[in-house]
């Protein structure tokens, strides 16, 4: 699929990436958009939860159900598109190499022809876990963090505005789908437990 970029979503990008660009940003957006401390705080937060009885295991088993889905979703998306990510795009993008930033020059040319950028994992993931969770624990302040992570995915060059709002609605469909099928597939799943157990 080939990705035509107006102009609106071109200037939006650069003022995210570029004219928005301060100390504090540099210092905490990477953060946000780094796996491993996501995974990290998460399950700091599912432990925490888990031992002061705020949330159950079966509300951390359907956000991890939630945020495996929506990855597998947005994979297979991204095999269609293959729309490029900005830093390996336009000159000017800002993003981190090794922890360093760095900004692509003015003359600066691409020969990659495709990329996985549309739609955007990490925007997609943070919706889909934080909708589940909402659903059981009513704290509008939940919704900051896939805010957060959506906005430092286009800071660090990584997605396009439209790449994150994508990643949102693919996050939002696959966490309301999850809401609806997943009370029946642990009533299932009991089910078969208790059978197993009484035949012992």
């Amino acid at each position: 699929m080939h990705f035509h970029t107006p102009d609106w979503e071109l200037a939006l990008f650069a003022w995210m990436n570029q004219d928005m660009q301060n100390g504090l940003f540099d210092a905490v957006m990477p953060l946000f958009s780094n796996e491993a401390v996501l995974w990290v705080l998460c399950i700091a937060l599912a432990a925490m939860g888990l031992w002061s009885r705020r949330v159950t295991l079966a509300v951390v088993v359907g956000m991890a159900l939630c945020i495996a889905v929506s990855d597998l979703t947005c994979y297979q998306i991204k095999e269609i598109a293959g729309r490029v990510r900005p830093h390996h795009r336009l000159p000017g993008t800002r993003y981190q190499d090794s922890g360093v930033w760095k900004a692509r020059p003015a003359d600066f040319t691409t020969d990659k022809r495709s990329g996985s950028s549309f739609p955007s994992s990490h925007a997609s993931n943070a919706a889909a876990a934080t909708l589940f969770l909402y659903a059981g624990w009513r704290r509008k302040a939940l919704w900051l963090v896939p805010l957060a992570i959506g906005f430092s995915r286009v800071y660090v060059g990584k997605h396009f505005p439209t790449d994150v709002l994508a990643g949102w609605a693919v996050g939002l469909a696959v966490g309301g789908i999850v809401l609806v099928v997943y009370p029946s597939l642990c009533d299932r799943i009991r089910s078969r437990w208790m059978r197993y157990r009484l035949r012992k």
